[in-house]
């Protein structure tokens, strides 16, 4: 069991690690289209939609993250509340 919960934070680890480099990567290209070549900004580029961006980033990474260590857990509870035939 020890194992398998290794397992599953490594997992998660990797999942969120790459999730952060997607949104990293959306996030800059999301800055530079917000800049006109003028360096005047954008219409439609307002902070709360970048904070938006930020929150759903977020979200996104921790949904990773959570879902390795759910997946488990809800394999872990369907095997454990089998009731063995005699």
């Amino acid at each position: 069991m020890v194992l398998e919960k290794q397992s599953a934070f490594a997992e998660s680890w990797g999942a969120m690690a790459w999730q952060t480099l997607l949104a990293q990567q959306a996030f800059a290209a999301s800055l530079m289209r917000s800049v006109s070549p003028l360096g005047r900004p954008r219409a439609g580029s307002t902070g709360a939609a970048l904070a938006l961006e930020w929150q759903r980033a977020a979200l996104a990474v921790l949904g990773k993250g959570l879902a390795p260590v759910h997946r488990r857990a809800v394999a872990n509870a369907k095997r454990l509340g089998r009731t063995t035939r005699r």
